[in-house]
């Protein structure tokens, strides 16, 4: 094998290890860190350590970014806290480099050997992501052998060596070089690591690297620029928040850069002075680039966050029939996304009204408003997309399929106070007045039944639950009230009447169909209470 197939191999491998590793560090890190997020963001100390386990484990700010834009949604964390964990998880990621540093080499070949078995041998969670995870590091560190070496013989020729030579000519086309590298490898920390290797190889030298890495912090802002179309609000400005650390990270490393040029002994000569090996000195580097722009910042983010709030202000005017809380990007962590769901289908039940209405022509299929129709739609779509594209454990799966019975049963709720609101356009105004003690029943139970479904609160299910029963006296004598007015009703007014009250009787069925679908996610079979499942 030559240079350049040796060099190519190496990359497809390295490629390879940073998609396996992501992909189990995030689903062993998934259901942890929302746990850990959601405790530790009241407190600023805790919120950035928090960020800095997150990256360590997930080797990908960007990934904790969309999560933190998932959680955000939810309701789970804050902005305050989301920020802080945003800014220290780009510490933690540096810890991948150091790995990478380490002389560990004869050990890789096990490694990817035995976790290669392991992997294939055991299935059940999380040992099998455990050994995922594993593999990938193991063949991260073996790419990054195989390109070490077949970079080793290209130093010598002629048209590589001008590359470099020309991609690191001065700082700044070093800095761009960093850029362009971690916008192609889709990671700063990978990057790095071939930065380490090109330097072991003796194909760059360490001040040559420095530049490059502080370049690579920029190179993932594309990427979160493409994946945050049709973001607005707090949850782009949190984007944002990652892209403006990134982009002071670069600024602060090369002034501090350009500043030592001159003479003045900074990072460079520091790490020099006390870390041995050029390996290691760059991971250090890189672990600096990210440790001093995050101390820095810390201070100034509420000024950061005012900034943003000006630049990207907050959400523009809802427009009904779209999502408020579904992004795309929570497809990436299906229990976050489980809870977004939740929370579009309280939102779901909230807009559901009763108005007098003109009756339905002969030509119309349904008096549902349009924008539930489309919410109803969109909200179908995300669950469906759910189902087939992420890996559902048992009990999320269950959970989905929960969800949207809910949202089956919220779409024939929809239809059916469509269905009254056209009834009752059909009567006089005083005999759709003799009706308001059911529409008040009926938008009483659609106020408490949204925020039982946008909390899943036991409390509040079970009071949905004892609201909505029809067999109730007051639902009884409301409707013994009301079909007395039927009867002093003659003619055709008399027909309409009681098409209003059939309608009402499928409505508040319908209503007490779902408090009951929801009881089942909070009562045991013993018929006691327990806290919601979530």
């Amino acid at each position: 094998m030559n240079g350049f197939s040796g060099a190519i191999l190496g990359l497809g491998l390295f490629f390879l290890g940073l998609q396996l590793t992501g992909q189990n560090m995030r689903a062993l890190a998934g259901g942890g860190f929302r746990t850990l997020a959601g405790r530790a963001t009241g407190n600023p100390f805790s919120a950035g350590l928090c960020g800095i386990v997150a990256g360590a484990l997930m080797q990908s700010a960007t990934a904790v970014t969309f999560i933190l834009v998932s959680m955000l949604g939810s309701g789970i964390v804050r902005s305050e806290g989301a920020r802080m964990v945003l800014v220290w998880c780009n510490v933690g990621l540096t810890a991948l480099a150091f790995i990478a540093a380490f002389s560990i080499h004869p050990f890789v070949a096990l490694l990817v050997g035995f976790a290669g078995i392991a992997m294939g041998a055991v299935r059940k969670r999380p040992w099998n992501a455990i050994a995922g995870a594993v593999l990938g590091v193991g063949i991260i560190l073996f790419g990054l052998e195989q390109l070490g070496e077949g970079l080793a013989p290209l130093k010598n020729e002629g048209w590589f060596r001008s590359g470099l030579e020309f991609a690191m000519a001065s700082p700044l086309q070093g800095f761009l070089t960093g850029i362009a590298a971690a916008a192609i490898l889709q990671s700063n920390t990978g990057a790095t690591m071939v930065l380490i290797t090109l330097v072991g190889s003796g194909g760059l030298s360490f001040p040559q690297a420095v530049p490059a890495i502080y370049g690579a912090n920029l190179g993932a802002i594309a990427l979160r620029a493409f994946l945050s179309r049709g973001m607005s609000g707090a949850a782009l400005r949190l984007v944002r928040m990652e892209d403006l650390f990134c982009v002071f990270s670069g600024v602060v490393m090369m002034a501090l850069l350009e500043i030592e040029r001159t003479g003045v002994p900074l990072v460079q000569a520091l790490v020099e002075h006390f870390v041995a090996g050029e390996a290691m000195r760059l991971a250090t580097v890189f672990l600096l680039s990210n440790l001093i722009p995050a101390v820095l910042i810390t201070p100034a983010l509420p000024l950061c966050s005012s900034l943003l709030k000006r630049i990207w202000p907050t959400d523009p005017a809802e427009q009904p029939g779209r999502p408020r809380f579904l992004v795309p990007q929570a497809l990436a962590d299906p229990e976050t996304a489980l809870d977004l769901v939740r929370r579009e289908l309280g939102r779901f039940f909230g807009m559901i009204s009763i108005s007098r209405s003109p009756e339905k022509s002969e030509d119309e299929d349904t008096n549902e408003p349009q924008a539930l129709v489309q919410l109803g739609t969109a909200i179908e779509q995300f669950c469906a997309r759910l189902a087939a594209e992420a890996e559902l454990r048992h009990s999320q799966a269950l959970r989905l399929q929960r969800l949207r019975a809910w949202l089956h049963t919220l779409r024939h709720i929809s239809e059916a106070a469509g269905e009254l609101s056209a009834s009752l356009g059909g009567v006089t105004a005083g005999s759709a007045q003799s009706a308001e003690p059911l529409l008040g029943w009926v938008r009483d139970n659609v106020r408490c039944g949204a925020e039982a479904t946008s909390t899943l609160s036991p409390e509040k299910i079970h009071d949905f639950h004892e609201r909505s029963k029809t067999k109730t006296e007051e639902v009884r004598k409301m409707r013994a009230d009301y079909e007395a007015v039927c009867l002093k009703a003659v003619g055709r007014e008399a027909m309409k009447m009681s098409v209003v009250l059939d309608n009402f009787d499928i409505l508040a069925w319908l209503i007490h169909r779902l408090s009951k679908l929801q009881m089942r996610a909070v009562v045991l079979p013993t018929g006691s209470r327990s806290s919601a499942v979530s």
